[in-house]
């Protein structure tokens, strides 16, 4: 900042420190001398002269014509040195802080205060033209001391015209929608923000940093439910035609429970889906589990900690054994109880039976290994063709 920006701001705002930076600019806390009372002032990155159609005067433009108990209000906006945003003062802390130090949020909270992020997007989607956020994240929420929710920094937000792309590039690695990188948003790229903003309250996992990526939020919190793992899931795919297409179908699913379209554990409702492989709060164990979808095989194993073993089956939403036969390094047979542990004594061998894999088709194999308490997985995956003595357990590829 300059001398001046260090004192006083139109001979009435007073800088008091920096309390973050967003797309457009650098945020100040600032107390209002005139009307007494604190503010936020956002100062533009770049010079005057560069910022007069700028991020910082575009984010004006449209927090001014926007009028929603979750966003900030304008109060004023003004040339020095550089151009200057003056806005509402939101106390409170990032929800990014937040997790931080309290760790991931429970299932219900989460819900929660997805839904409230859900109002405020059936707003914006209902402006005409529709407002695109673009970049919601952890970092652009705060947690106010009444427990609800505030949304800042608009600075990449705009008006969508479908016959048109973005004026510029917008978002952050880890929560933008794939579609963002080439320009193009909708409404449904803000619903793939809000499954990975989703995915970081679940989890405490950040997706813009390792292990990257979304990963099922039960490998990382096994207590979570099936149903909000289909919804995350279902937010950040990444073709946008695969996700929610409207906050109204989100929103259904999340105050319900439920997610439409998927195989229920006691029947069927809408189109049949692969099983995803179960993971509950249990002892230090292993799963094996087989997916029984056409021609494929998955064979999935757990590792919690040091070594255990718990060897399964799903089909059609319910567990049956599987032939699995654990040896440890002096080639003996293991059992390994289901409400036990087991802590090996040098390498373990897993053997599957050769009819496993008489079938036709390719199977594959997907060997993990992850810390139940920090979630780091490690995972190698084989592809392996069966039919017969000839083909049977033939590893084609390994990755």
């Amino acid at each position: 900042m300059s001398g001046q920006t260090e004192n006083l701001l139109m001979g009435k705002y007073e800088l008091k420190e920096r309390i973050g930076a967003g797309s457009s600019g650098i945020v100040y806390l600032a107390w209002d001398r005139h009307l007494e009372r604190h503010v936020a002032i956002k100062e533009a990155k770049c010079s005057a002269k560069q910022e007069e159609n700028g991020m910082l005067k575009q984010e004006m433009e449209m927090l001014k014509s926007l009028k929603h108990p979750m966003l900030p209000a304008v109060y004023d906006f003004f040339l020095e040195t550089k151009r200057y945003l003056v806005m509402e003062y939101i106390r409170g802390e990032s929800l990014h802080n937040y997790i931080e130090r309290e760790g991931a949020i429970p299932e219900k909270q989460a819900c929660a205060w997805a839904l409230q992020l859900l109002n405020l997007f059936s707003y914006l989607h209902g402006q005409k033209p529709p407002v695109i956020y673009r970049d919601l994240k952890p970092d652009n929420i705060i947690v106010c001391p009444d427990g609800n929710l505030r949304v800042v920094d608009f600075g990449t937000a705009y008006h969508v015209r479908y016959d048109s792309r973005a004026a510029h590039l917008a978002g952050t690695a880890g929560y933008a929608a794939p579609e963002q990188l080439c320009g193009e948003a909708d409404e449904r790229s803000d619903l793939y923000t809000i499954g990975a903003t989703l995915y970081h309250m679940l989890t405490g996992h950040n997706p813009a940093g390792p292990p990257y990526g979304i990963r099922p939020v039960r490998c990382i919190n096994p207590e979570l439910t099936q149903d909000m793992e289909w919804i995350v899931e279902k937010c950040t795919k990444e073709e946008p035609s695969k996700r929610y297409q409207t906050v109204e179908e989100l929103k259904t699913d999340l105050e319900k429970g439920t997610f439409f379209g998927r195989r229920h554990l006691f029947g069927t409702i809408g189109k049949k889906r692969r099983n995803q492989y179960p993971l509950r709060k249990l002892e230090r164990r292993i799963w094996l589990t087989e997916k029984k979808t056409t021609g494929l095989f998955t064979a999935g194993f757990l590792l919690c900690g040091l070594c255990a073993g718990m060897l399964s089956m799903q089909a059609d939403g319910r567990e049956t054994p599987l032939p699995v036969i654990v040896y440890n390094k002096q080639g003996q047979k293991i059992i390994i109880r289901y409400d036990s542990a087991y802590k090996p004594e040098g390498n373990l061998l897993f053997e599957l039976e050769q009819e496993l894999f008489e079938k036709e088709g390719l199977f594959e194999l997907s060997v993990g290994l992850t810390d139940c308490e920090t979630g780091e997985k490690q995972e190698r995956i084989f592809y392996i063709r069966g039919g017969g003595p000839e083909g049977a357990a033939e590893a084609e590829k390994g990755k």
